[in-house]
């Protein structure tokens, strides 16, 4: 057998491989063409494995040759190799349009452009971006379907919350619950004791200013015990729940930095209070 020569012209040589190329990759559109043709009409009479079998084909090679004539056009992807093609025919079909960055080397370019590895880079990373939008929908939707139960169903939703939130939080919950029904109670005896010792406008004596005195206590008293119910009440319904976490975690940053803000606020408010109760004032 003669062994053919090849050429020393290296402009020759290009030519002849990318010639190889353009026949090799029509070669796998052709191939998946008719393996599908027969797969779909049964003309194995449901012995496809088999028949796979006789032209020397497996199952693998055979699906990746189907997919890429399904999901590709020959005439932009004819001169790429079988794993080329099958990556980029697994690539969503909007994504096979644009550039992308390679995340290895920060390139930007055409999926027809790039190796093997640089295509299995970017179809990973279009993965990761498809699964954080996934999580972020399911997030949303479950955040949706909690508000519409509890503007709908008040009482089902509080038995759902109970549901994720921990014994230890339970625990808080029913000492809160105690605290402020206790405040509620001191907080309508105050204001009854404050009623009774209201002083009539320009009617000023010893005894009148002693009662004066007491009405200053009691709403000061009040305004305490007031404020109290109030923070109690924003501990218990805005609790860090695991779902919580999950929505806030997967909100975006300038959303997450408007908690930011309030967070911060709610820090200067905590460091006045401590400040205010490290103290005391006497009423003389």
């Amino acid at each position: 057998m003669n062994e053919i020569t090849l050429s020393n012209d290296l402009n020759v040589i290009t030519a002849e491989i990318n010639s190889y190329k353009q026949v090799a990759g029509q070669a796998i559109f052709e191939i998946g063409k008719r393996l599908k043709h027969v797969k779909e009409n049964d003309l194995v009479h449901g012995e496809f494995g088999n028949w796979l079998n006789s032209i020397e084909m497996d199952w693998n090679t055979a699906n990746r040759f189907i997919k890429v004539s399904s999901e590709l056009n020959s005439d932009t992807y004819h001169n790429l190799g079988s794993n080329a093609l099958y990556l980029i025919a697994t690539i969503p079909e909007q994504e096979r349009e644009q550039q992308h960055e390679i995340p290895s080397t920060g390139e930007t370019k055409d999926v027809d452009e790039m190796t093997v590895r640089e295509l299995r880079e970017v179809k990973a990373k279009l993965k990761q971006a498809e699964q954080q939008t996934e999580q972020a929908k399911k997030s949303e939707q479950i955040m949706q379907k909690q508000l519409e139960e509890s503007e709908s169903k008040e009482p089902e939703t509080v038995e759902v919350i109970k549901e994720v939130v921990p014994a230890n939080l339970k625990k808080e919950f029913e000492d809160t619950n105690r605290d402020l029904k206790f405040a509620r109670k001191e907080i309508e005896r105050l204001t009854k004791n404050q009623e009774y010792v209201e002083l009539e406008k320009n009617d000023f004596d010893e005894g009148k200013a002693d009662k004066q005195k007491k009405k200053l206590y009691w709403e000061s008293e009040k305004n305490v015990l007031e404020m109290k119910v109030h923070v109690d009440t924003f501990l218990k319904n805005t609790a860090v729940t695991a779902f919580r976490k999950g929505a806030i975690a997967s909100a975006d940053n300038a959303t997450k930095r408007k908690l930011k803000d309030s967070v911060e606020d709610l820090k200067g408010f905590t460091k006045q209070m401590e400040i205010v109760l490290s103290g005391r004032i006497e009423i003389k």
